[in-house]
C-alpha cells in the first residue's frame, strides 16, 4: 500500500477519496475557490466533487490534510495545488459564512415560530369549535331528555287516570255483581223454601208409597217363602226320589256287573271241566295284525253327530246277534260285543241300559243313564304280538276267555265280560308259575262314598330328568289306601278319586298332535328311564299291575276325545313294549278323553294332551 501511495497519481486519488463525496455534480457550481475568498455553497472542489456546507468544506480540507501528510511521511511529491486545496479559508470568510448562516437559521427558526403559531391557533381554533359542538350536543341531549320526561310524566298521568276509572269501572261491576248475588240467593232462598214445602208433601207421599210397597212386597216375599218352601220340598223329595232311582240302579248295576263276572267265573270254571259250551278260535298272530307305536290307527273315531244311526236301525238294534245284515262289516271286538251286548249300532240302547253313542271299529263308546261316558275295547289287544297262539273261549252269556301263549311257552290268561272289559289276568311263566295279576271275579264290589275316602291333592309330578332310582321310589310309594280295603279294576279305572289315591307320573316328553294317537320313535325313546324302571319294577314283582292313561285337551266332542284318549294310552305302552321291554300283560290302558285337564281352558292346549303312568298294584290288593 505504501509503495502505491508514493505515485501523485495515487496521492491525488487518495486525497480525493479523502473528500466528502455529493449527492451529484453540478456543473454551473461555483468553485470552493481561493481560501481567502468568500465561498458561496453549494460549490466545487477541482475533483468535481460537490460541497454543500462550511461543515462539509472543513471536513473535506481536514481529510485531504491528513493524507498530505500521510504523502508526506511517505516521501511523496507534493503540488502547489494539493497545498492549496487544504488551506483553510480566511476567518472573514468564516465570519461572514457563519453571520449569513445565523442569519438563515433565524429565518427558518422564525419561520418554524410562525409556523407553530399558526398551528396552534389553528389547533386552539379546533378545540373552541369541538367544545361549541359538545356543548350544543349537551345542550341537545338535555332538550332530548327533558322532553322524554315531559312525555314519561303525561303517559303516567294518563295511566293514573286509566286505573282511577277501571277501578271506578271494577267498583261498580261488584256493586252490580253483589246486587245480583243477593237478588239470586234470595231467589235461592224462595225455591227452598217452595222445594223444602213439595218435598213435605213428596216425602210423605214416597213413605206412604213405600209401606204400601213394602207390605206388598212382604206378602209376596211369604208368598214366594211359601212357594220355594214347596218348590223346596218338592225339589227334595224329587232329588231324594232320584238319588233312591240313582242308588237303585247302581244297586242293579252293582248286582248285574256281579252277576256278571260270577257268570264269566262260572263259565270258565265249568270250561275247564268240561261241562261248558262254549264257541273256541285258535289262531297265529301276524305282523299284519297288530299296529306299532308310530302307526294311526286304521280307523278314524266316530261320534254321535258323525254316524248317528236312523231311527228304524236305533229300534232294532235290540234284536238277536245272529241277523246276518246287522253283522256285516264288523270288526272282531264289534262282532263280540254284538254277541254280548246285543248291538253296536250308534244311538242304540244296550240290554244294560246303556246308550251307544260312537265307535269305530275297535272302540265303543256308550252313556249311562246318569249321563256318564264310558270307553268298550279289546283290553287283549295289548298283550296279542306277532308269534303269539291265541286261543279265545265265547261262552253263551257272552263272556269269553283268551290264552295267549308266547313262543317262549309263557301263558297270559284273560277272563272278559260280555262287554270286553278284562275281569281276571293271570301270568303264567315258562317254569309254570302263576301269578295273579287281578281278578275281579272273586272280588264283591263294596260301594264307594267318595266323600269317606282319603282327600289327595291333585298333584302332576313328571318323568322329566329323574334318575331311575328317584323314578322307582315315586312308583313304589305307598297308596294312600284306607286299611282293610281293597277295588275293583273297575272301581280303579271308573272312579277318578279311587285311582287318585296312587300317585301318578306323567310322561312329559310325550305329546301328541292335534287328533293324533301316535308317537315319533325318538319320543318314544326318551321314555327310556320311565322304561328301564317299570321293567325292573315288575320283575322283582311279577303280579304288578301299571295303569297307563291317555288325555286330551278340550277341543272337539267329548266322546271324540274319550276314544282318542284310549288309543293313547295303548299308544304309550306299546312303545313301552316295543323299545323297553315292558311286559304288556302287566300293563292295564284307559282313556279318560278332557274329564282331567292339567291346564283348565276349552282351548287347543298341548300340556292337556299327556300321558300318565300309576302303580295300582296297591288299590287291587
Amino acid at each position: 500500500m505504501k509503495k502505491f501511495l508514493k505515485s501523485t497519481t495515487s496521492l491525488s486519488i487518495s486525497i480525493a477519496l479523502a473528500m466528502p463525496t455529493a449527492g451529484f455534480a453540478q456543473a454551473e457550481a461555483v468553485s470552493c475557490g481561493p481560501t481567502k475568498e468568500q465561498v458561496e455553497f453549494p460549490c466545487a472542489l477541482k475533483s468535481g466533487d460537490l460541497i454543500e456546507s462550511k461543515k462539509d468544506l472543513r471536513e473535506a480540507r481536514k481529510a485531504l490534510r491528513q493524507a498530505l501528510k500521510a504523502a508526506k511521511d511517505s516521501g511523496a511529491a507534493i503540488t502547489e495545488d494539493m497545498m492549496e486545496a487544504v488551506e483553510e479559508p480566511s476567518d472573514e470568510a468564516m465570519d461572514q459564512d457563519a453571520v449569513d448562516q445565523a442569519a438563515a437559521d433565524q429565518a427558518a427558526a422564525d419561520q418554524a415560530a410562525a409556523d407553530q403559531a399558526a398551528a396552534d391557533q389553528a389547533a386552539a381554533d379546533q378545540a373552541a369549535d369541538d367544545q361549541a359542538a359538545a356543548d350544543q350536543a349537551v345542550a341537545d341531549q338535555a332538550a332530548a331528555d327533558q322532553a322524554v320526561a315531559d312525555q314519561a310524566a303525561a303517559d303516567q298521568a294518563a295511566a293514573d287516570q286509566a286505573a282511577a276509572d277501571q277501578a271506578a269501572a271494577d267498583q261498580a261491576a261488584a256493586d252490580q255483581a253483589a246486587a245480583d248475588q243477593a237478588a239470586a240467593d234470595q231467589a235461592a232462598a224462595d225455591l227452598a223454601a217452595a222445594n223444602a214445602a213439595a218435598d213435605v208433601e213428596a216425602q210423605a207421599a214416597l213413605e206412604a208409597q213405600l209401606a204400601e210397597e213394602a207390605a206388598a212386597a212382604e206378602a209376596a216375599l211369604d208368598a214366594q217363602a211359601a212357594t220355594d218352601a214347596q218348590t223346596a220340598e218338592a225339589a227334595a223329595v224329587e232329588e231324594a226320589l232320584r238319588e233312591e232311582r240313582r242308588a237303585a240302579r247302581r244297586e242293579e248295576r252293582r248286582a248285574e256287573r256281579q252277576a256278571e263276572r260270577e257268570a264269566a267265573a262260572a263259565a270258565a270254571a265249568e270250561a275247564d271241566a268240561g261241562t261248558a259250551t262254549a264257541t273256541v278260535v285258535t289262531e297265529e298272530v301276524t305282523a299284519d295284525e297288530v299296529r306299532t307305536s308310530d302307526e294311526e290307527f286304521d280307523t278314524s273315531v266316530a261320534s254321535r253327530s258323525a254316524a248317528a244311526a236312523p231311527a228304524t236301525a236305533a229300534a232294532t238294534a235290540t234284536a238277536p246277534a245272529a241277523a246276518p245284515a246287522e253283522d256285516s262289516g264288523l270288526s272282531k271286538f264289534e262282532k263280540a260285543l254284538l254277541l254280548g251286548l246285543g248291538a253296536v249300532v250308534v244311538g242304540s240302547v244296550l240290554k244294560n241300559g246303556d246308550k251307544i253313542v260312537s265307535r269305530s271299529g275297535d272302540r265303543v263308546v256308550v252313556q249311562d243313564p246318569n249321563g256318564d261316558l264310558r270307553v268298550l275295547k279289546d283290553d287283549d289287544a295289548l298283550i296279542r304280538r306277532p308269534g303269539d297262539e291265541v286261543r279265545t273261549e265265547t261262552f253263551s252269556d257272552g263272556s269269553s276267555r283268551s290264552t295267549v301263549v308266547k313262543p317262549d311257552g309263557s301263558k297270559i290268561v284273560t277272563i272278559r265280560a260280555r262287554d270286553g272289559s278284562v275281569l281276571r289276568r293271570v301270568n303264567v311263566d315258562p317254569q309254570g308259575r302263576e301269578y295273579v295279576l287281578f281278578d275281579d271275579t272273586i272280588v264283591e264290589e263294596q260301594e264307594i262314598v267318595v266323600n269317606e275316602l282319603p282327600q289327595i291333592e291333585q298333584r302332576f309330578a313328571s318323568v322329566g330328568t329323574q334318575s331311575e332310582d328317584a323314578l322307582r321310589a315315586a312308583l313304589e310309594m305307598q297308596s294312600a289306601v284306607p286299611q282293610n280295603r281293597t277295588f275293583s279294576l273297575r272301581q280303579v279305572r271308573e272312579i277318578n278319586q279311587v285311582r287318585s289315591l296312587a300317585p301318578e307320573l306323567e310322561l312329559d316328553a310325550v305329546r301328541f298332535q292335534t287328533g293324533s294317537a301316535a308317537i315319533l320313535p325318538e319320543q318314544a325313546r326318551s321314555l327310556a328311564r320311565i322304561g328301564g324302571t317299570l321293567r325292573e319294577l315288575i320283575r322283582q314283582d311279577p303280579r304288578t299291575v301299571i295303569l297307563v292313561e291317555g288325555h286330551t285337551d278340550a277341543v272337539g266332542d267329548a266322546t271324540y276325545n274319550l276314544a282318542l284318549s284310549d288309543r293313547r294310552a295303548e299308544t304309550v305302552a306299546l312303545a313301552l313294549t316295543e323299545y323297553f321291554n315292558v311286559p304288556p300283560e302287566n300293563m292295564i290302558t284307559q282313556g279318560y278323553g278332557e274329564s282331567a285337564l292339567k291346564i283348565p281352558t276349552l282351548a287347543s292346549e298341548a300340556a292337556n294332551r299327556r300321558a300318565v303312568v300309576r302303580n295300582i298294584t296297591g288299590l287291587l290288593r
